[in-house]
């Protein structure tokens, strides 16, 4: 929990003084309070923040008066407000009425005025100013509206590619169909390797459609983050890996979960939570990556490690190798796509094990180069 040292430190001090030893003043202005508990320090049993009940929701801190929104950024006069999908159970409340309105929210950050939580700078991405990002971004998170509806993402990832192209300047008026059947071909090839997805897949589009602009943002503006132009022209495929691969867990945690729950039938697929697919989005970013540049040539500097494989994976690692190890001493033109090299691999072993080829050519690191 991060606390606006100017405003809440002395206050928080007198009113929780066992706590102090647990704080830590930060630079920026702003003081560290780490969490041990299962919730936060002041969740009550019902679900109320005791110290709200006790001081008033005045009294309470801005991250906290401002959750889940509460991660706030400045550029020059541009002020973005994302939410914490990564810590915070989030839930859709488009619909309901339940949820927390814009208006509501713009009346929050005016009410707790300035201070380094909501004033954080952000350092932009190579190119980024100069392409005008906050267009592009802005016209996604309008686009995503309609995969809200929408049974699968690829669509809505078509429709990214087709914006970004449009503003980075690399084709006038962009077709949709030629982002649709770019993107299509990466989907058959991933599906060849993890086998197809089921048709039940419209929730997760819809997840996928609601997180997407945090993820983009969080993807592209990442400390150390690539030049903003080779981003954004990733993004695309890498959101429609992660909506593959999040289908593909929705599947098989509804065949684990009816199976521990007793139910007569398995279905074919269960709910994911915000929280749990922007984890998800985190643990397999290497993988998703990897995924959305398969239609790309690629080469190995050096053999895939083998020894502690079993049998047939050792034999997958090595036929991998073989097909990708760039000739000592020579350069390399582009080749054949990737996803030649995996699919001929996975071809080879048994279906349930053809999910692992990809796996197993992530153990190359950085000896794994596109060209």
């Amino acid at each position: 929990m991060a606390i606006d040292a100017q405003r809440d430190l002395v206050p928080l001090l007198r009113r929780a003084p066992q706590i102090a030893s647990l704080l830590s003043p930060l630079p920026g202005g702003y003081v560290r309070l780490p969490d041990v508990t299962d919730g936060c320090w002041f969740l009550r049993h019902d679900g109320m923040c005791a110290y709200e009940v006790a001081h008033g929701r005045e009294a309470k801190f801005t991250t906290c008066r401002l959750f889940p929104f509460n991660r706030v950024f400045r550029v020059g006069s541009l002020r973005i407000v994302d939410f914490n999908s990564v810590v915070c159970p989030l839930q859709d409340a488009l619909g309901t009425g339940r949820g927390v309105s814009h208006a509501e929210l713009a009346n929050e950050l005016a009410v707790v005025g300035e201070g380094p939580l909501v004033n954080t700078p952000l350092p932009l991405p190579e190119g980024a100013r100069e392409l005008r990002w906050h267009v592009l971004e802005q016209s996604i998170v309008e686009a995503s509206r309609e995969a809200l509806t929408a049974s699968s993402y690829l669509p809505f990832a078509a429709r990214q590619l087709e914006l970004t192209s449009r503003q980075l300047g690399l084709r006038s008026g962009a077709a949709t169909e030629s982002a649709l059947e770019s993107l299509s071909r990466l989907l058959a090839c991933w599906g060849a390797l993890f086998g197809e997805l089921s048709e039940e897949t419209a929730l997760c589009t819809r997840r996928m459609a609601l997180l997407t602009p945090s993820l983009r943002f969080n993807t592209l503006f990442r400390r150390a983050a690539p030049a903003y132009r080779e981003g954004a022209l990733l993004q695309p495929a890498q959101l429609l890996a992660a909506w593959f691969l999040a289908s593909k867990a929705a599947a098989a945690y509804g065949v684990e979960h009816a199976a521990i729950q007793g139910a007569p039938s398995p279905q074919a697929s269960h709910t994911l939570s915000l929280r749990s697919l922007t984890e998800l989005y985190q643990a397999q970013a290497p993988l998703r990556d990897l995924l959305a540049r398969v239609d790309q040539p690629a080469v190995l500097n050096q053999p895939l490690t083998v020894e502690d494989l079993p049998k047939d994976l050792a034999t997958a690692a090595q036929r991998l190798s073989a097909l990708l190890l760039r000739p000592a001493g020579k350069k390399v033109g582009a080749g054949e796509p990737l996803s030649r090299a995996l699919q001929a691999v996975a071809a080879e072993l048994p279906s349930h094990a053809r999910a692992l080829v990809p796996a197993l050519l992530l153990r190359a690191g950085d000896a794994l180069s596109f060209v």
